[in-house]
């Protein structure tokens, strides 16, 4: 997994401490899963936990990274996800038949992220950070698994490719997938937008 960004907790020496920091990160996680960043705040993420502001900037620091974490955490769920995808790959199936998949379990992805929250993390990571390197690149996850997965295959409808031209071309389905989504383009998750995208799949890594 890539590194996630670092988040200066306060430490939980006694049991109850621990309690109340993983009851804070949790209400978190609930928040940022229902998706809306208006309420990624520390008045609301009080009234989902329970919790007097007071504990919160005590226990957790700045309240924005908090939700930065929750949302790494959900996405580190979906990259095990996809990773476990490729890897249960079927070998006897076709680059075709894998590009679809892909696409489908992407698209899911982001629509349950949606946009707005993908711009939210963006935006402050750049703020903070003046770049978004974990952002753009946690893709390269998948390198390994997918060459792995490809040097299985029994079809030949896959390019043996090398780890260079993978990671970059794997960045390029990245950006193709996620951009018309954090764009608000009308085609973000349109049948247009997903032939696209498989098509591009199968052009770019198939025989």
């Amino acid at each position: 997994m890539p590194p996630n960004t670092k988040i200066d907790f306060s430490d939980a020496h006694q049991d109850r401490s621990k309690r109340t920091l993983e009851d804070l990160l949790e209400a978190a996680y609930k928040i940022v899963d229902d998706a809306n960043p208006n309420d990624f705040n520390g008045r609301h993420l009080s009234h989902e936990s329970g919790y007097a502001l007071g504990t919160l900037n005590k226990r957790l620091g700045p309240i924005e990274n908090v939700f930065l974490w929750a949302i790494e955490k959900g996405r580190d769920v979906k990259i095990e996800n996809m990773i476990n995808s490729i890897i249960q790959f079927d070998p006897h199936s076709s680059i075709q038949d894998f590009a679809e998949l892909i696409t489908e379990i992407s698209f899911a992805g982001i629509g349950k992220t949606t946009s707005k929250v993908i711009r939210y993390y963006e935006s402050k990571m750049l703020r903070r950070d003046g770049h978004t390197y974990d952002s753009i690149n946690f893709i390269d996850t998948y390198i390994d698994p997918y060459l792995k997965m490809v040097r299985a295959n029994q079809t030949n409808t896959f390019r043996n490719i090398s780890e260079d031209e993978t990671r970059l071309l794997l960045r390029s389905m990245r950006q193709l997938i996620e951009r018309p989504f954090v764009n608000d383009d009308p085609i973000a998750g349109t049948e247009a937008h997903r032939r696209i995208v498989t098509e591009s799949f199968v052009r770019l890594f198939g025989n």
